[in-house]
């Protein structure tokens, strides 16, 4: 696919079946993701605030957050914080395996987490997560259709979660240094790049490294399958400079020039770089990317739900809808917001036609999820 023109946006899409879909719309998308900043933001007395809704609440003084980079911009949480006086403090996370652990050896340490669509059925199952009142959270009943009625939040007419953001895997490269865009996943491979590629460690390298080999669904792979996958991906491994866990370990990775092309998850990474005057691109490989949607969750231990769900109310404004898109580049969730954003950015993810979302195939429960997890780690040890 060939890449977008950047300059003066922000966000990231662009069909038949879904596959189709996924290659031939995903450029559009990982041409305009990353255009802004990001950063990190930062117990239970209350305090009287008032919430999105316009409610009188008793709110806790903070809410405690397990979350992706990016995701708690201080563009779009200190308005909260200035408004209600609750304080966001961020444990961020590389993976929803590490996140998986993380909620596992501390239940009762975070208020909110962001899985991805592939782990929140896993936490709704084993009850690690609180069903949310959506008459606590209205501006989320104006998220698109999609997300709201997605099996992945909705289970037993009860709903779990509220989307964050979506998007593509991309391939990252610096364009002083290649200057042909890749077109194929195959450039991970390519001897000219030796120890100079890095790629994401997290179970999604699998699902890659199934796209390339053609294998329509990378989310049920046989066991012949995934053998397949790991042989390619161990066969990589003279390329691989540092397979990468967090997106600003990616950017020092390619702001120290160890490496020229890369696998990204998109917006965070190019976005970092740029504010950095570095040259760097993302596009679509022509067989296509696996695509994500993320959710907010209450957590089980939470004593926080009121607290929580003002700020869910408050992310689903209008304006930090805006915020979000323009922080980190991803597809935004709610419909209040399609008018208030840059126009490309709107055309790029399709906004006004809802029916797109649909089509796109996302990151789903892996019923055999440990034995990609032992592929993934197969492959780093080897």
């Amino acid at each position: 696919m060939p890449e977008m023109d950047l300059a003066g946006t922000y966000g990231g899409a662009g069909g038949t079946t879904r596959r189709t879909v996924l290659k031939r719309a995903a450029g559009g998308v990982a041409g305009l993701m990353g255009m802004g900043a990001i950063a990190g933001c930062g117990g239970d007395s209350t305090t009287s605030a008032t919430t999105g809704a316009a409610q009188s609440e008793q709110l806790a003084d903070s809410l405690n957050v397990l979350c992706w980079e990016g995701y708690t911009d201080p563009s779009f949480t200190q308005p909260f914080t200035d408004k209600t006086g609750v304080k966001v403090s961020s444990t961020f996370i590389g993976s929803n395996d590490e996140l998986i652990t993380k909620l596992r050896g501390a239940p009762d340490q975070y208020d909110l987490i962001s899985p991805s669509s592939d782990t929140t059925n896993l936490l709704i199952e084993n009850d690690q997560v609180q069903p949310i009142d959506l008459e606590k959270v209205p501006n989320a009943k104006t998220t698109f259709e999609f997300f709201r009625t997605a099996p992945n939040v909705n289970v037993d007419g009860k709903l779990y979660g509220v989307p964050m953001s979506w998007g593509f895997i991309p391939i990252i490269y610096d364009t002083e240094r290649i200057s042909t865009p890749p077109d194929s996943w195959e450039a991970l491979w390519d001897p000219r790049y030796s120890d100079k590629v890095s790629v994401w460690q997290d179970i999604a390298l699998v699902y890659t490294g199934a796209l390339l080999l053609g294998y329509d669904d990378p989310y049920t792979l046989s066991d012949d399958r995934l053998k397949a996958v790991k042989e390619k991906l161990v066969a990589q491994k003279p390329q691989i400079r540092k397979y990468w866990t967090t997106a600003g370990e990616l950017t020092n990775l390619f702001a120290n020039r160890e490496v020229v092309i890369g696998m990204s998850f998109g917006g965070l990474t190019a976005a970092q770089l740029r504010a950095q005057g570095r040259k760097v691109e993302e596009v679509i490989p022509k067989e296509g990317a696996t695509s994500w949607f993320d959710n907010w969750m209450i957590t089980k231990g939470s004593t926080k739900k009121a607290t929580a769900e003002a700020f869910l109310n408050h992310i689903q404004s209008a304006e930090s809808q805006k915020a979000i898109a323009k922080a980190t580049g991803y597809g935004i969730t709610n419909q209040n917001a399609v008018e208030l954003v840059p126009a490309d950015y709107r055309e790029a993810y399709h906004l006004d036609d809802p029916s797109f979302i649909e089509q796109l195939s996302y990151w789903k429960p892996v019923p055999e999820r440990q034995k990609y997890l032992d592929v993934l780690n197969a492959v780093v040890a080897a």
